[in-house]
């Protein structure tokens, strides 16, 4: 049953095409960079180093690893056959269904850890706590029952509309990932209630720590709804200094497997520069207006397509839970319980705009949970709500309707009922998917060389972007500079030979609302080019799009990026590096989309003088030899700077002709290296850390004595045992 509606759920990513916009392909770069280089037998992997991540990208894998390493694990498990998209939909499915089957069998675990017969209330203060062993437990009737509602809760938490569109519409990667262990936190956090042992601390650091590998946000409002709950669960129900010592475990314990990432994103902080770490929100107060704008919508039925933020909601299901089971706590008054729902209703009252409190609230928590739970709450809270709130149903209405005929029916129908309906809403998100779905040849043409897209994720936990950053395509050959060794300045590069030149006409196409820039350039394979703008008196406002068979970029203008990536302006770069992978070459035509009214298809006029030049890049001052590692040859006729494409970070080594340099941070924040007079061999590897390298290999070892104790246990349960007969008498 499970495996079915999984299968509903998740069936759109049964494809190696493209599903999403730009964020879903720099998942897919950094997936592919990061297994390009497992593959390659570099492990650990701390920085991306391929044509996938030039610039030395750190995000997500220095702050969210688990992404990168589940895919890696996967490609071995596959024999390395599957494509990047393929492989990156595979991570998808796979963590979806581990995510509704987790939370089947840790709700079938919470409700058979409590017989019906003692109400689900806590032990008295004055008795030692029951050991699980003396606990009584419920008849196969009941848990037959248990098992049911576990299928529906379950199906409830996978189909949450807040839950699916975060990989449907937004495209979330990191927060899918979460999506397996969001139920084992909640279970780990009930189980310490009722069991007080060190198996529960270990579920709880575990699947905490699980969290923060695979997604900060959603690990930090896991963790202080742990903390609450675990401080009021020390102070009111085990007070014992037994208890307070299998905590100070679990903290332990915590850290231990989960504590790598902090290790790792403090150690990119470079002095004297600016810490993305410390920031703080710009507009702090867009949180609570974004909160105002999507409702009432929250409350309605989802959008056609779920085309809307407002489709990111808890859904008909879940609030039908939320009811049922602040009813039915009147009846099961069990503390871990009513905690729940107040974790819940926290969480609420911060995602709907309620008068007088939900603002004062955003006002008034720390800048670091605003910082890191970012513009879109929505985003974060209803996973975690999806959660909180299966596991709430179970804890209620299970006890509610034991041995009550007339309950269990009405509860029968109830989930029924809002698991058919969140199942037919879920609908609206698989219709997304599919039309957001890249068609085989857009999803090949996008993967090519030529057309591999950088985008400003790929500088995610760097303190600033680089001027010369451009929201698009980037050519690592030529983000290669020699800069003056006194001033810093970028040294003029040599001429090179022309091979066509003219003017840019524009040719309106009306149907499409665009206008074809004649003439087109043939690229002949192999070969390298430059394409440089002289642009007309106007500033342009569009879309400049170059497309050919096989070729295709885009670039916004007036600006595609920072200060000094390519546009229209002062400062602005105005040459584009072009090259064909293709056997034969491609034909390139420009394309401009304007986006103002002040300029159209019709009265475009000239739109800029062109030269087109040929680059040998044997000859030109500095030649990248390989991205992997990097290596260059450097031709300087005086003494200058070399800046590479890699952002500065501590730990790089640099070697001139196998000598050690020191790298520098260079103006823009790359990682630029002092080069002599002459022709010379140039080296950059990143050696991190003694510290860095143990925290990853203590986290690794500690995982891997988790899971072996684990299936050390499961094995021993099930192994059969040999009991001694009595003797006879």
């Amino acid at each position: 049953m499970l495996a079915v509606v999984a299968t509903w759920l998740l069936h759109p990513f049964f494809t190696a095409r493209q599903i999403g916009s730009g964020d879903a392909r720099w998942y897919a770069n950094m997936l592919a960079d990061f297994v390009t280089q497992w593959r390659a037998g570099v492990f650990p992997v701390f920085v991306g180093q391929t044509e996938f991540a030039f610039n030395g990208a750190v995000y997500p894998l220095r702050v969210a690893p688990l992404y990168q390493h589940f895919g890696g694990v996967l490609d071995f498990l596959t024999g390395h056959r599957l494509g990047w998209i393929a492989l990156q939909h595979l991570c998808v499915v796979v963590a979806g269904v581990a995510g509704i089957f987790s939370c089947y069998f840790a709700l079938c675990s919470v409700a058979q850890t409590v017989a019906p017969s003692d109400g689900g209330k806590v032990e008295p203060l004055d008795r030692p706590t029951v050991r699980p062993s003396d606990r009584p437990i419920a008849p196969p009737s009941d848990r037959s029952v248990q098992r049911w509602t576990a299928v529906a809760l379950a199906t409830l938490y996978l189909s949450c509309p807040g839950l699916l569109g975060t990989i449907y519409t937004q495209d979330l990667y990191m927060t899918w990932m979460t999506v397996p262990f969001a139920p084992l936190a909640v279970y780990a956090i009930v189980r310490t209630f009722q069991r007080d042992d060190f198996i529960a601390q270990l579920w709880l650091a575990g699947s905490l720590a699980a969290l923060w590998l695979a997604h900060a946000p959603i690990a930090l409002w896991f963790t202080l709804i742990a903390f609450v709950t675990q401080c009021i669960r020390l102070v009111v129900v085990h007070r014992t200094p037994v208890a307070w010592k299998r905590a100070a475990f679990g903290a332990a314990a915590l850290i231990v497997l989960g504590g790598y990432p902090f290790l790792s994103v403090s150690m990119l902080h470079s002095p004297g520069a600016p810490s993305v770490i410390n920031s703080e929100l710009s507009q702090p107060e867009r949180i609570t207006q974004i909160v105002r704008e999507v409702f009432p919508a929250v409350l309605e039925p989802l959008s056609e397509h779920a085309r809307a933020l407002s489709d990111l909601q808890l859904g008909y299901g879940l609030w039908l839970i939320l009811g049922a089971t602040l009813a039915a706590a009147f009846w099961t008054p069990r503390i871990e319980l009513r905690l729940l729902l107040a974790a819940c209703a926290v969480l609420l009252t911060l995602l709907l705009p309620i008068p007088g409190i939900t603002d004062w609230l955003w006002q008034h928590l720390p800048e670091g949970i605003k910082r890191v739970t970012f513009y879109w709450p929505m985003q974060r809270f209803y996973l975690v709500l999806a959660a909180l709130l299966a596991f709430s149903g179970q804890l209620a209405l299970e006890t509610w309707t034991q041995r009550r005929p007339l309950p269990r029916i009405v509860l029968a129908t109830l989930l029924g009922a809002a698991c058919a309906w969140s199942l037919w809403e879920s609908r609206q998100f698989i219709a997304a998917g599919s039309d957001r779905t890249k068609t085989a040849f857009e999803t090949e043409r996008a993967e090519r060389p030529e057309n591999l897209a950088i985008t400003t994720h790929a500088y995610g936990l760097f303190s600033a972007l680089p001027g010369y950053f451009s929201n698009g395509f980037m050519d690592p050959r030529s983000e290669l500079r020699l800069l003056d060794r006194d001033t810093l300045a970028p040294l003029p590069p040599p001429s090179a030979r022309v091979i066509q030149e003219g003017t840019l006409e524009g040719e309106p196409d009306g149907s499409l609302n665009l206008v074809i820039l004649r003439p087109a350039f043939h690229l002949a394979p192999g070969r390298h080019y430059e394409l440089s703008f002289g642009w007309a008196e106007r500033i342009y406002t569009g879309v400049l799009q170059l497309a050919g068979r096989q070729f295709f970029r885009e670039y916004a203008l007036p600006a595609s990026g920072e200060r000094l990536a390519f546009g229209v302006g002062v400062d602005h770069a105005t040459v584009l590096p072009l090259w064909s992978t293709a056997s034969d070459g491609d034909d390139v035509t420009l394309r401009f989309i304007p986006t103002t009214t002040d300029i159209t298809t019709v009265n475009i006029g000239p739109f800029a003088h062109f030269t087109l030049t040929e680059i040998d890049p044997s000859t030109r001052p500095v030649e990248l030899i390989s991205l992997f590692p990097f290596k260059a040859t450097v031709r300087s006729t005086a003494a200058a700077w070399l800046e590479t494409p890699r952002m500065f970070m501590p730990g790089y080594r640099a070697t001139v002709d196998r000598l050690p340099v020191e790298p520098r941070c260079s103006p823009q924040g790359l990682t630029m290296l002092p080069i002599p007079a002459g022709n010379h061999d140039v080296g950059l590897v990143l050696e991190p850390p003694s510290v860095l390298r143990a925290a990853y290999w203590i986290t690794l070892a500690a995982w891997l004595t988790v899971a072996a104790s684990a299936a050390a246990n499961i094995i021993s349960k099930r192994s059969p045992v040999t009991r001694r007969q009595p003797a006879d008498s």
